[in-house]
């Protein structure tokens, strides 16, 4: 071996979100091309002393906005992903908020240049429950996802370099959902790495989810939607891998493909589909390579039989210039940073 579906009508492309320290204004996004896709994802965030807020619409149409400090449930600040940039901290903040018009349950994850916390980036989801609407009941509320920071400003997009390949690599995560035949849906927390191959000249960004190690069910941030599962899933989701075939990278960083191809060195995979997207940061590493690139993925697959699940999930992946040493290099007695 190898080292949701409640988000599926949200989970589509990668928006390039306002945010206050930098970013887009919400006026000025409807001057920058986007797709449909994006445009569900328009949000505004910041990040100052201290304190992360971000907002979302609800179908009743009044933005609300939570924050770190009036809706803090619970926090952690251990290593998480996605990966942390060098010279980086991150934390983990679960929100939750109760108003007349319903009830919000959110994650999000931020991380910080120690030197310059307005250079930062977030990423997490949250979930409305109208009034009427039970909070166990989550396939009934309104759910969305967001990932945003200075470095997603689409005002000022990255400059690509013209020359060579490049290898991210990060972490995914997010909902592992999986019905065997006859059984019901099963719903667990995953994580995996990402690896994707950027070839400049070509314009184009390739990968796969599960190729280099396994991908693994965890409870870190979502168990206080999915619950505690002590039993295992029917079929594992170690094992299985998600290839993204080559998708065309656009002249402000973005991209957006449904070349997803879902495998199982056991299983008969017979159909998979879906979609995935994302957008390369435009701050430049030592090499001139953007430092990073994040985005979003929505992939399902059926088996012969008619099992089948799904991947739902966000990702970061880092620059090569960016990446902790191999193992083997790092120092006796100490950590890769």
């Amino acid at each position: 071996m190898k080292k949701v579906v409640f988000l599926a009508s949200v989970v589509l492309p990668l928006v390039a979100a306002a945010c206050t320290g930098g970013g887009l204004r919400m006026e000025e996004m409807e001057e920058i091309e986007l797709t449909d896709a994006q445009k569900r994802f328009k949000t505004t965030t910041t990040f100052e002393d201290g304190v992360f807020s971000f907002e979302f619409t609800p179908e009743n149409g009044a933005t609300r906005a939570l924050n770190t400090t009036l809706h803090h449930s619970f926090s952690s600040s251990y290593r998480l992903p996605p990966p942390v940039l060098p010279g980086f901290s991150s934390r983990a903040w679960h929100l939750t908020d109760n108003a007349d018009d319903g009830r919000t349950f959110a994650y999000a994850l931020v991380s910080w240049n120690r030197d310059d916390p307005a250079d930062y980036l977030s990423a997490g989801w949250w979930l409305h429950f109208p009034p009427g609407v039970s909070f166990r009941n989550r396939h009934d509320a309104e759910t969305g996802v967001f990932m945003d920071g200075p470095e997603l400003d689409l005002s000022n997009p990255p400059d690509l370099p013209l020359e060579g390949q490049a290898v991210y690599v990060g972490t995914t995560g997010g909902v592992y959902r999986y019905q065997p035949v006859g059984g019901e849906f099963e719903e667990y927390e995953y994580s995996a790495l990402i690896n994707l191959t950027v070839d400049f000249p070509n314009a184009t960004i390739s990968g796969c989810v599960g190729c280099i190690g396994d991908i693994e069910t965890q409870r870190l941030y979502l168990y206080g939607l999915l619950g505690w599962r002590w039993l295992p899933p029917a079929a594992s989701p170690t094992d299985y891998q998600v290839h993204i075939g080559a998708t065309p990278v656009t002249a402000n960083g973005t991209f957006e493909g449904m070349d997803v191809t879902v495998t199982h060195p056991e299983r008969n995979v017979t159909e998979s589909s879906g979609l995935w997207a994302g957008q390369f940061s435009n701050v430049p590493d030592a090499d001139g390579h953007p430092r990073s690139v994040v985005g979003l993925n929505d992939v399902t697959f059926e088996e012969a039989g008619g099992a089948g699940g799904s991947f739902i999930g966000i990702f970061q992946a880092l620059s090569p210039a960016n990446q902790p040493p191999p193992e083997s290099e790092t120092p006796e007695g100490g950590e890769a940073p």
